[in-house]
């Protein structure tokens, strides 16, 4: 503070305009002008003090130019941009020391103030050590105790997320397996030995059961665990080749069985194939892979045996479609089901049930359930086998009833056609003649037995131009074996994609001479 002496000198100064925020310290300037350190106890001069800044502005102090001096605007915004954190601070010491009197005048005496927390916290820049000493910043001893200033919101996001089903204070709820879950205010308990066991407090415990009660979300929530993202789950690819052992029938023959009461149905000419839960495999284990849309119905925990069936008289073009894995026409087939090895020891009629009732209720796309009906004698066996051929199907299967399933060739199972049909390895060709000159006029093949013949009848121009491998398994029909041994009028059927060697059929009788 001035002395006496110079107060008449004091009193004719202009007060400055930037009062307590000017940084100046030359003498000139402070001749001219009024500064807070010049006076300290003026109330004059206090009821003309211009309004007091916001706390914003006090603290980022924004300063204005000053009118009668370009120079000293230009240094005062050079001086704030270039050293904010060093000139302004020096000169701003006394009003914050002032104002944190002020502020702090209920709570506490000047003679014995009480540090509080910066209104700023981390934003804050002083460094100067008077601000230092009067408040609280991150870090200080006394952060842990911060004084009059409004404690943070702890923000609770259980708040936000509600509970799948909602427990209510104090409520217990039961649920399968026997556990018990129950609220008391904000903890959830669960009788389970998982929740039990844990040694955390027992309102950041949850199991389970909670987590399926509550939703995974809520419970995340309400411990405060962030979620992880889920991981991808990578697919195995299905194995190439597996050991299948399928159901195999043998011929029926008239007179050996009365088939009143067995199960009827019609023989399909089309791809055996046994659904393992996962994939399509043929009856020597090797894989059929179809698309994902095709078996997305399938059931993945049932096994299932059927016949990939893309229309009567299409044998050909389905063989061409199943052993593609993107064939563009697999919607062209169905799997047609009839039995489920999975339950094995069971009778049929149950395992036709439960086939049926999945399919009631899955109603699968590419698949359908293969119809069964009670044969009701000789002559209902024979006209249902001649609506079959007028169809251009292939025969008939009739079942035995309350059979099981013998994963080997059985006489449970009877096929009845009106033909013969056998495989043979192909071992050479025969050259067109006529039409067919410079194409495959018939194959040479070789029968189990070791008879050697030619089937050229049922090849169309396409295999002729490219018909089956030498060493290849074909399938061929005929009406009977001549007293030779040799099939007679043999029409070729495809190549067997599922049969690695040559397999004869099973004629009861020779009826003519070749």
């Amino acid at each position: 503070m001035a002395s006496s002496g110079t107060d008449t000198k004091e009193e004719s100064k202009t007060k400055c305009k930037y009062w307590d925020k000017c940084y100046r310290k030359d003498k000139t300037h402070l001749a001219q002008f009024l500064h807070p350190s010049d006076k300290s106890d003026d109330t004059e001069e206090e009821e003309k003090m211009p309004s007091k800044p916001s706390l914003r502005k006090a603290h980022d102090i924004s300063i204005n130019s000053d009118d009668g001096c370009d120079q000293q605007k230009k240094d005062s915004n050079d001086k704030m941009e270039v050293d904010e954190e060093t000139s302004v601070e020096k000169t701003t010491d006394d009003a914050d020391e002032d104002k944190t009197k002020g502020d702090n005048c209920d709570s506490a005496d000047e003679d014995n103030p009480r540090k509080v927390k910066c209104q700023y916290w981390d934003k804050c820049y002083r460094k100067d050590k008077t601000h230092k000493s009067t408040y609280i910043h991150p870090g200080d001893p006394e952060d842990a105790d911060p004084g009059p200033s409004k404690p943070a919101l702890i923000r609770r996001t259980s708040g936000r997320i509600k509970p799948e089903k909602k427990i209510d204070d104090g409520e217990a709820v039961n649920i399968s397996g026997g556990f018990k879950l129950k609220r008391n205010g904000s903890t959830y308990q669960c009788s389970c030995f998982q929740w039990t066991k844990q040694i955390v407090p027992t309102n950041k415990r949850t199991c389970k059961h909670l987590q399926q009660y509550l939703g995974e979300d809520f419970e995340n929530a309400r411990l405060g665990i962030v979620a992880s993202p889920a991981k991808k789950k990578v697919e195995r690819a299905p194995a190439q080749h597996i050991h299948v052992s399928v159901l195999l029938a043998h011929k029926y023959v008239e007179g050996d069985i009365d088939p009143t009461g067995w199960w009827l149905s019609e023989k399909l000419d089309g791809v055996r194939a046994y659904w393992n839960g996962r994939c399509f495999y043929s009856r020597l284990g090797n894989a059929f892979v179809a698309p994902k849309w095709f078996t997305k119905d399938l059931p993945p925990d049932m096994c299932l045996d059927g016949e990939l069936f893309g229309g009567r008289k299409q044998f050909q073009s389905t063989v061409s479609i199943v052993k593609t894995p993107d064939h563009q026409h697999w919607n062209k087939i169905k799997f047609h089901v009839f039995d489920i090895p999975s339950m094995e020891k069971e009778p049929f009629e149950k395992r036709m049930e439960a086939v049926q009732e999945y399919f009631d209720k899955a109603k699968p796309q590419y698949a359908v359930f293969v119809e069964q009906s009670r044969c009701k004698g000789t002559k209902h066996l024979e006209e249902e086998l001649k609506k079959v051929l007028d169809k251009g199907g292939e025969g008939l299967m009739i079942r035995k009833p309350k059979s099981q399933y013998e994963k080997t060739r059985s006489h449970t199972l009877l096929k009845i056609k009106k033909f013969y049909d056998a495989e043979a390895r192909v071992i050479g060709y025969e050259p067109g003649k006529g039409m067919n000159t410079g194409l495959v006029g018939a194959l040479k093949c070789v029968m189990a037995c070791g008879k050697n013949f030619k089937v050229g009848s049922g090849l169309t121009q396409k295999d002729r131009r490219n018909p089956p491998k030498i060493g290849s398994i074909i399938t061929y029909k005929f009406q009977e074996l001549s007293n030779s041994g040799s099939p007679r009028f043999p029409t070729f059927v495809g190549i067997r994609i599922d049969m690695n060697k040559p397999k004869d059929a099973e004629v009861i009788t020779n009826v003519s001479d070749d």
